[in-house]
């Protein structure tokens, strides 16, 4: 783990208490914690899979911007925040979005609004916005 890169993220998200997403190559980047996202998974396939995932959707032209939600800012020395959804916009349909985030056994894959998910995204983003979320 990138401890300077963690604790600016962590400073960034505790400036801004009501906004508590980030942009999910901001979130990845130094961060090699497995408890930071999918902690829940019996067999979790590592948070390269995570990434490369995410990487790979965000390529695809249906999809506008992706973005971590931290449930957990600061969970502790050596760990980096803690996301349990990702947030994803654009006109990418609920089905092809489980189809593609599979491999990473989401809890559900809905509309961000049916999971009172970061509703401050709707006042920036004209497209839909739809949850991966972990329990």
């Amino acid at each position: 783990m990138d401890q300077s890169k963690r604790d600016r993220l962590v400073a960034a998200l505790s400036s801004h208490p009501q906004t508590q997403v980030v942009k999910i190559e901001t979130f990845f980047d130094g961060n090699d914690d497995l408890g930071s996202i999918g902690c829940n998974l019996e067999q979790h396939p590592g948070i390269e899979a995570f990434r490369s995932t995410f990487e790979r959707i965000a390529q695809r032209p249906d999809v506008e911007a992706i973005y971590a939600q931290i449930a957990e800012v600061d969970p502790g020395e050596g760990s980096w925040p803690f996301a349990d959804t990702v947030l994803v916009v654009g006109s990418i349909s609920i089905s092809e979005l489980a189809s593609e985030v599979a491999g990473l056994e989401p809890d559900e894959v809905a509309s961000a609004a049916d999971l009172g998910a970061a509703p401050e995204l709707a006042a920036v983003h004209s497209s839909p916005i739809l949850a991966v979320w972990w329990d």
